[in-house]
């Protein structure tokens, strides 16, 4: 087991209206060397050598590991972080289980383009995938956070297509 325990620790933004946190795990342990394994299997966002961290995008945060500590952008409370640091502390020690199966990853994956998504979107702007225009849309798909089958008036044969285009940037891993 690579992690074993951490302390955490809340702060306010800066900005006095702002109602969410931000979250500080600070490791026992260091967990630089499982990072370019993490970067392979959770599609990190940055991969940074020296000093080793890897920030990801998941569920719109924003997360960096480093060596010996883990921050988490925005949090509604202390829940959302213990079931993320949770999820993560479950991430770390799997990947370095597994690590003699995973090939390390030192770069930060490839994301696909904006204006490749929208070319193969309607552009209707139809709002029916709760997004105000195609735009928005294809942003979104480029962070994960939606998928071609978001879009209802997307036919089978461009979500074929764009479900194609997408394969190849594994976003829809989690």
């Amino acid at each position: 087991m690579m992690l074993k325990q951490y302390r955490k620790e809340f702060c306010r933004p800066p900005n006095p209206k702002a109602r969410h946190l931000r979250c500080v795990a600070y490791l026992d342990e260091n967990i630089s060397d499982v990072l370019p394994y993490l970067n392979t299997v959770l599609n990190g966002h940055q991969y940074i050598k020296k000093p080793p961290s890897l920030t990801l995008k998941f569920n719109g945060k924003l997360i960096t590991l480093y060596a010996k500590e883990i921050g988490i952008n925005i949090v509604k409370d202390e829940d959302e972080a213990d079931n993320i640091l949770k999820w993560l502390k479950k991430e770390i020690n799997d990947t370095w289980k597994r690590r003699k199966e995973i090939e390390p990853s030192f770069e930060v994956v490839k994301k696909p383009g904006v204006l490749n998504i929208l070319k193969r979107l309607p552009k209707t702007n139809c709002q029916e995938c709760g997004q105000p225009t195609c735009m928005v849309f294809a942003v979104l798909v480029t962070e994960g956070e939606k998928s071609p089958e978001d879009c209802p008036q997307l036919d089978v044969k461009n979500k074929i297509k764009l479900r194609e285009y997408l394969e190849q940037f594994k976003i829809f891993s989690r």
